[in-house]
């Protein structure tokens, strides 16, 4: 029993020391979390990208009138040349549906063979476009203010008129809501039949919406330097004044985070109270922010032309020269890829470095598995689970619109108060981290147990040698009864 329980305390403790060892030898400043996986030159500005699920296609927009979709080793696949600069794009989960919004006042929407389906004329430039994970709804905005609802087939479901340009739009994982923010001051909530859920008016023109997956929680940032969290309700949780104009928000999938982008140089992290947790400064203007759907870091980019890596605490993981602004980042739902593009002419797309990055965390739940990746199409033919969901496509502010007088927009739709707010959970990573640290806890003591019952056998067989030397009669082995085994 004693040597079973020594074997067993030694094996325990090398196994939970091997990742720590092989922590302590490597110089942390040295490792890179993510890895340049491709560099696609464009030959002019690149506005807006957007990932599919697992990093496999990337779609592209840009000042060359473009819509580009490429493949995870940077191939462009095909490109199609709309009438104007091209300012948003937005991908299905899978990538087989692509959608942009034009300058030539046009939504386009492409199969992943580059086929255009249908467009859509509008009143105005498009700022913003977002596809549902499924690629059946398209939600589009842009300066003729009015919200469009569009079905896969190219049908208009339904449209809103708000009176003043759309700066940004999100849609629900499932295409069930669409969050809309405006330059009338206003932010609104609809369902997926067009009604408004509700609408609330803040003290200027909104730069940029997100939501979580089933719209538990909405995030907005203005150009009077706040960040507005509302609940489904459309009730205020909080609104705080970093000091800035807000340029990009984004959401952790369960709300309880919410990092935002400003004009004063820094990224901003606050929890779901509204309390500021730290503020990390960038040596430019941050224009895009993105939290990734594990909730294991957060992608800044900013116009000193660097891509910033940061984790939850705040601090620099690691960051990549761009050679020009980065106008627009994604990262993709498995939180594997990042794309950015840059006003040099170019898109990079980086690969997460799983062995560095599992070190830079202290975590060994983040290195190399050997099961392949998830494609694409199995992830976008997952359930439809709220709480484990990952972020919402967000259409950013891409169209650089004036400030315009605050019109006075009425009107407010019933309130619809679904799934209690609070009951959205944490995300899937996160409680895969928790189930960890319970196997930690009881690592030890069911070392103990098994060692303890490896002693038990050996002293039990021990016993039955014995009792058969004495009786000499091993046809009676099956026959021994319980209190054979006593002294």
């Amino acid at each position: 029993m004693v040597l079973g329980l020594f074997f067993c305390l030694f094996s325990g403790a090398e196994a939970s020391d091997s990742f720590v060892l092989d922590s302590e030898d490597v110089n942390l400043s040295e490792l890179k979390a993510f890895d340049l996986s491709c560099k696609c030159e464009t030959g002019c500005i690149v506005n807006t990208v957007s990932l599919s699920s697992t990093g496999n296609y990337l779609v592209v927009g840009g000042f060359d009138h473009n819509v580009s979709l490429f493949d995870s080793r940077g191939t462009q696949l095909w490109n199609y040349k709309t009438g104007n600069i091209v300012y948003t794009v937005s991908i299905s989960s899978d990538g087989s549906r692509i959608v942009a919004g034009s300058n030539d006042k046009k939504v386009y929407y492409f199969n992943r063979e580059g086929d255009l389906l249908w467009s859509h004329k509008t009143g105005g430039n498009l700022n913003s476009v977002a596809v549902s994970s499924n690629g059946l709804y398209v939600a589009a905005g842009g300066e003729d203010g009015k919200v469009y609802f569009i079905n896969s087939s190219g049908k208009l479901l339904w449209s809103f008129d708000s009176g003043a340009a759309v700066r940004s739009i999100a849609i629900s994982r499932d295409g069930t809501y669409v969050a809309v923010g405006n330059a009338n001051n206003y932010v609104y909530l609809f369902d997926s039949e067009g009604k408004m859920i509700w609408n609330r008016k803040t003290g200027s023109l909104i730069n940029c919406v997100s939501m979580t997956p089933s719209a538990y929680y909405v995030a907005a940032g203005g150009s009077n330097y706040n960040v507005y969290l509302f609940d489904r309700k459309g009730e205020f949780s909080w609104m705080h004044n970093p000091g800035y104009w807000i340029s990009s928000v984004s959401l952790t999938t369960n709300g309880a985070y919410l990092a935002a982008g400003s004009f004063d140089d820094k990224v901003y992290l606050f929890n779901r109270t509204g309390e500021k947790l730290w503020n990390y400064k960038a040596k430019d203007e941050v224009y895009a922010v993105e939290i990734s759907a594990d909730s294991s870091f957060i992608a800044a980019g900013s116009w000193d032309d660097t891509l910033y890596v940061l984790n939850m605490d705040g601090e620099e993981l690691w960051n990549y020269s761009c050679g020009g602004n980065i106008n627009s980042l994604d990262v993709s739902r498995d939180s594997t890829t990042i794309a950015v593009g840059s006003d040099a002419g170019a898109v990079y797309i980086f690969e997460r470095n799983k062995t560095a990055f599992a070190l830079l965390l202290g975590d060994e739940s983040f290195l190399p598995e050997e099961t392949e990746k998830e494609t694409d199409d199995v992830l976008a033919k997952e359930s439809i689970e709220p709480a484990k969901e990952e972020t919402s496509v967000t259409g950013g502010v891409e169209n650089k619109v004036e400030d315009a007088p605050a019109t006075s927009s009425s009107g407010s739709g019933n309130t619809k108060t679904g799934v209690d707010s609070g009951s959205e959970e944490l995300s899937t990573e996160k409680s895969s981290l928790k189930v960890l640290e319970k196997l930690d806890s009881v690592k030890f003591p069911a070392a103990f147990l098994i060692g303890s019952l490896a002693g038990t056998v050996f002293f039990l067989k021990r016993r039955l040698v014995k009792y058969h030397e004495k009786n000499e009669n091993l046809e009676d082995f099956e026959n021994l009864k319980e209190e054979d085994f006593r002294e």
